[in-house]
């Protein structure tokens, strides 16, 4: 069985789930993580930044390949929008301040 473009899926698929993790393990972490929530909150972190890096890696390989369809470009838009929410949220953190 011969699949066409599939980088592109690996690549689409591994950045929905680094933009996912992300999410979620900003979302679920306290002020002061304890007990099980670290180890928990530490997989998500390191998996969503292995899953990017790798989503990046097949998007490469994607485009040198020449895959045709659109879905060598999802993962990239994808993690630029994931890191620019970031970036965001950061530097409106450091702007709030404390009263």
């Amino acid at each position: 069985m011969n699949m066409k473009n599939k980088y592109s899926k690996y690549s689409a698929i591994l950045s929905l789930y680094c933009g996912i993790a992300m999410f979620v393990s900003y979302y679920i972490a306290p002020d002061s993580p304890e007990g099980i929530i670290v180890p928990i909150l530490m997989f998500l972190f390191y998996s969503a930044i292995l899953a990017g890096i790798l989503g990046l890696v097949f998007t490469f390989i994607a485009f040198l390949k020449s895959e045709k369809g659109y879905l060598k470009i999802v993962g990239p838009v994808l993690l630029s929008l994931v890191l620019l929410s970031f970036i965001l949220s950061f530097v409106s953190i450091m702007f709030m301040g404390e009263d």
